[in-house]
């Protein structure tokens, strides 16, 4: 056997050999190797009541809805679900107008669009402030174009509408408003087969009268199901919108059905998502992860750990993913069962880093389980990674105490020390003179947020960059909202002129067309013991939102801070800022800065 394994290793050998360089590395560097997840085995009924309290603590901090909020979104989507029908029937030839077919609907549902939910509704983990992802999936005689025309004239002239934004630009289309004060984001995809579309709206209205007539009172609304044969005839930007569902179905189907599996994936991952929230990691704009992208780390932990309590999927959860060889990628359907379409579905770009050098350069690839299979993470930067893994190899830490009795669940969700840990912080503050000049402004520099970020570490600058995925919103003075990245310079870096590193970004923002006057941004870099007090009062919110409303401006600065803005129209100004002689203990090959730094001078952009 020795033997034979030996040849077998020579030939691979050779095979690698007469592959280019560039492949080589590529197939080592994406060989699906995971860390060993090792948790000390822990009394069932122990587990049992850390599962309650962790439960008990999500109540408390608010991230389960109450069955009257529940109740809200159904009726809200029910009602959509009738305005959907009623507007697809006027577009039919000869049809009634859209005010006729509400008041006397059609019973017949062959024109019928169908309302799906996915994200965090449709895997029942949202929050009571959460807005509800849905898809319209249209019948033929439907288009893109009515889609943001004609229902967008529908929504405007819905009293119970408020706050509309259609954005038809976007990279996946979509309609922003509220309804009755619940957030929907809707989304489009039409489908070229309306006799599927029916079928499913046919087997969606029995399952739900066999679930009535078995006494069924589940709060969860009952929708369709959408396999692959959806994505026949789509364009990329309907596969896109239907992906979101698509991806959502496939989570929950992976639990095999089983209530208390599906129970401990949710507990789980709200627990996640909101330990995320609270130290500034959830943001898949801002380089981050998103919502998607820890539902899919929280389905691979459930899926190999079927039987453990949420009590235990946490701390396994923190253990993998600390321990977790990026960049290897995270699959819960191997890339080879992926790689071809399904039958009738047209080829379409898929990641695949063996083919596509760009795909090989992601740094934390966490895979869509559905085709085509995406990296869902692709934003993920090297300053974004860093601070990922500093928070999972700390929370892995802090819920092996958990386990233990040592410690309490509460630990987990304290306030972050981020404000605390470095000497020197970019602070970015977005403005706007109105609300809504400030809502397409603010959405611009979101948007552009990591090319600042990316612009920041500069290791042949002895600069690296840690970003804070929150936003400070005040509105005493207009609309501002501040960011901030903390900045750590190597022993060598003596002095320092940020502008070139910030160049791109302030270029990008400089030459955005839909740029008015009422739209600022200035750039100042701010010692720790100068920052605005409202950054350390996230220690007592809870993390539910990625944005932070408060009233407080920045406090009164101190002498040393006066002196450096008097003297901001110098090109180079290089007041010594004051040192912090602590180590931060989770980056030991990044010390604090050095005596002279010249502080960033404010940018102002007119």
């Amino acid at each position: 056997m020795e033997a034979n394994h030996d040849i077998h290793n020579r030939s691979r050998n050779r095979k690698q050999e007469r592959r280019p360089r560039w492949k080589q590395n590529v197939q080592q560097k994406w060989s699906n190797h995971h860390a060993a997840t090792k948790i000390a085995p822990t009394n069932a009924e122990h587990e049992k009541q850390l599962a309650k309290s962790l439960h008990q603590l999500c109540i408390h901090r608010r991230l389960i809805e109450p069955p009257s909020g529940i109740q809200k979104r159904r009726r809200v989507m029910n009602d959509l679900d009738a305005m959907l029908f009623a507007w697809s029937e006027s577009l039919l030839p000869g049809s009634s107008s859209y005010a006729d077919n509400i008041i006397s609907p059609n019973s017949d549902k062959t024109a019928a669009p169908s309302l799906l939910s996915f994200g965090s509704y449709r895997l029942g983990v949202h929050t009571p402030d959460a807005d509800v992802d849905c898809l319209v999936l249209a019948p033929p005689h439907v288009t893109r174009d009515d889609f943001f025309g004609s229902w967008v004239d529908v929504l405007k002239a819905e009293k119970r509408v408020a706050e509309l934004h259609p954005v038809s630009s976007a990279y996946t289309p979509v309609i922003k408003f509220e309804m009755d004060d619940v957030k929907i984001d809707l989304i489009f995809a039409r489908v070229n087969n309306s006799k599927w579309l029916t079928e499913q709206r046919m087997k969606m209205a029995q399952l739900a009268g066999s679930l009535r007539e078995e006494g069924d009172k589940s709060e969860e609304r009952i929708e369709m199901s959408v396999d692959d044969s959806v994505l026949v005839g789509l364009d990329e930007t309907s596969v896109r919108s239907v992906n979101g569902v698509r991806v959502a179905q496939f989570l929950i189907d992976m639990l095999d059905g089983d209530l208390v599996r599906i129970d401990n994936f949710r507990l789980t991952l709200r627990a996640v998502k909101e330990w995320a929230r609270v130290h500034g990691l959830y943001s898949n704009v801002l380089g981050f992860l998103g919502g998607v992208n820890w539902a899919i780390l929280v389905c691979w932990v459930c899926k190999r750990n079927p039987d453990a309590p949420a009590s235990r999927l946490l701390p396994i959860f923190f253990n993998t993913f600390a321990n977790w060889k990026w960049p290897s990628p995270v699959w819960l359907v191997l890339l080879s069962k992926q790689k071809h379409p399904p039958k009738g579905v047209k080829p379409l770009p898929i990641w695949d880093p063996n083919e596509n050098y760009r795909d090989s350069t992601h740094l934390m690839p966490i895979i869509t389980p559905c085709y085509p299979p995406m990296n869902s993470s692709y934003n993920v930067g090297e300053p974004q990674l860093r601070r990922l893994r500093d928070e999972l190899n700390r929370a892995s830490q802090l819920s092996k105490e958990i386990l233990s009795g040592r410690k309490t669940w509460e630990v987990l969700f304290e306030g972050n020390d981020f404000f605390e840990q470095h000497a020197n912080y970019v602070q970015v503050n977005i403005i706007g003179t109105n609300e809504d000049e400030f809502r397409s402004w603010f959405g611009l520099c979101e948007s552009r947020m990591r090319l600042l970020i990316a612009g920041l570490e500069s290791p042949i600058a002895g600069v690296s960059a840690y970003p804070f995925a929150k936003f400070f919103h005040s509105q005493k003075e207009g609309c501002v909202s501040s960011f901030f990245i903390a900045l750590r310079f190597s022993h060598s870096t003596k002095r320092i002129d940020l502008g070139p590193l910030v160049a791109d970004f302030l270029r990008v923002i400089n030459d955005w067309e839909g740029r008015t006057l009422g739209m600022d941004l200035t750039i100042h870099l701010v010692s720790k013991q100068n920052l605005p007090t409202f950054v350390f009062a996230t220690k007592e919110i809870n993390g539910s939102s990625d944005v932070l409303n408060f009233e407080e401006t920045n406090p009164k600065p101190s002498n040393q801070q006066a002196a450096t803005d008097k003297n901001e129209h110098e090109e180079l100004c290089e007041t010594p800022l004051p040192l912090s002689s602590k180590k931060n203990p989770l980056d030991e090959s990044v010390s604090s800065p050095s005596d002279n730094i010249s502080p960033l001078k404010r940018t102002r952009i007119s």
